[in-house]
């Protein structure tokens, strides 16, 4: 039975394999260079997540044929095949060529020649999944995102259109209480605040929201007790608006 699962187990991490080795998923930043490998011998597919070649600049490496490409309009998706078949003894050139898409992103696609049947490549850029969460946000009404946000740092989940940091926790002080940040949850006009708040007193000290309303915050939660004891420490949930220049008088 152990015999068994373990060739199951073989045969399928091999089928994974084939599958990862035809498929390329490769993350880009705009303006970054995309290495992966292109085929020799059939057809080569380049798909943008959630984007579409516009353009192409194409120049071709090495002393073998090169590669021609050819778009599908309507999807924007990328063909290469090879512009002649290969004479006896001659290597096949690499693929080098700029890409510009429709959402205003320029690649440069470095791809080396393989003896593989066919194979797909799929460029993703995160910039794109922001850019459209923090477009979606803007049409939301202000008390939705904040709730919707209270909801992810209370959870510590990620939050569509924040980014993330998580800064060295340093301890300030705050009148009878230390606090530390741990997490902060960031956009144009939102941002957000995990705070780690402690009592370093001998004594109990009374915790409420007011203690950390201030001008531009729109919520504050308490994730613990009201009272702390002595050396007891809670969580707070912070939310702040971010001013802009046409907030200021």
């Amino acid at each position: 039975m152990r015999i068994r699962s373990m060739i199951s187990i073989a045969l399928v991490s091999s089928l994974m394999m084939g599958t990862a080795n035809a498929q390329q998923l490769i993350e880009a930043d705009d303006g970054g260079v995309v290495s992966g490998y292109v085929s020799a011998k059939g057809i080569t597919r380049l798909t943008f997540t959630s984007d579409a070649a516009a353009s192409v600049q194409m120049s071709q490496g090495g002393d073998g044929p090169g590669f021609s490409i050819s778009q599908e309009q309507e999807t924007g998706d990328l063909y290469l095949t090879l512009s002649r078949d290969p004479r006896r003894g001659e290597s096949t050139g690499a693929a080098s060529f700029f890409v510009t898409t429709r959402e205003g992103f320029t690649y440069q696609m470095e791809l080396a020649a393989r003896n593989t049947p066919s194979t797909q490549i799929e460029i993703r850029n995160p910039d794109i999944t922001v850019r459209r969460a923090e477009m979606a946000a803007a049409d939301r009404p202000m008390d939705d995102r904040v709730v919707s946000l209270t909801r992810a740092m209370w959870n510590s989940a990620l939050a569509d259109g924040f980014k993330v940091r998580r800064p060295v926790q340093r301890e300030r002080v705050a009148g009878s209480l230390r606090l530390a940040v741990r997490a902060i949850y960031e956009a144009p006009d939102l941002t957000g605040r995990i705070l780690s708040v402690r009592n370093p007193s001998r004594g109990q000290v009374a915790v409420s929201e007011a203690s950390f309303m201030a001008p531009g915050v729109l919520a504050v939660t308490l994730q613990g007790p009201r009272t702390l004891d002595a050396g007891q420490s809670m969580t707070v949930l912070v939310i702040d608006r971010v001013s802009t220049e046409g907030d200021r008088p």
